[in-house]
């Protein structure tokens, strides 16, 4: 008897189940998004610290710059106002005073005898009054052109004859931002 038997083909698969490689790009896929999330983490926070740094640096280079440039801008001032009370002409200097006070970031200027008595002020409610009960009194004591950063600046100058002091230059400056105020947001 030949009967004849179908016979089964057999077909080889190389072994790779479809299943198993969908499963397998699945997993790859999710590990390449997670190292995506990982290194836009690790971006943002490097981008974050790199800003941060380079605000800090123009501030502190902006302090820098406003303080030379009102240290030396107050002591000329000082001198131009030196000449003026030497010469007894008072409506020179509140002259100047009027001019300056119209300067971005200049908030009030005054002129205090050496009993500390305001003499001369661009805001004239502060005028006669003594300068201890309203200002700071050590603006008073500076034996040098005094730079205070705190805001607003606080300046202050001896105004001096060849032998005495005249009397003190005060100033109170708000300086004018570069950058915008730090956050943290994006």
């Amino acid at each position: 008897m030949t009967a004849e038997h179908p016979t089964k083909q057999q077909t080889r698969t190389s072994g790779l189940n479809p299943k198993h490689v969908l499963y397998g790009i699945i997993i790859l896929l999710g590990l390449a998004i997670c190292y995506l999330l990982f290194r836009n983490w690790q971006l943002t926070n490097q981008f974050r610290h790199e800003r941060t740094l380079l605000q800090v640096t123009a501030k502190n280079n902006q302090l820098l710059v406003n303080q030379q440039q009102l240290t030396f801008s107050m002591k000329t001032f000082a001198w131009a106002v030196r000449n003026a009370m030497i010469q007894n002409k008072p409506g020179e200097i509140n002259e100047y005073f009027n001019t300056l006070v119209k300067d971005k970031g200049v908030q009030e200027m005054l002129l205090v005898d050496t009993k500390g008595k305001v003499t001369l002020s661009t805001n004239k409610k502060n005028q006669g009054i003594l300068f201890a009960t309203r200002f700071p009194a050590y603006l008073l004591q500076q034996q040098d052109i005094y730079f205070n950063s705190k805001t607003p600046y606080e300046l202050s100058a001896p105004v001096m004859s060849t032998n005495k002091r005249l009397g003190t230059l005060v100033m109170f400056y708000k300086p004018t931002p570069i950058l915008p105020a730090m956050s943290t947001d994006n």
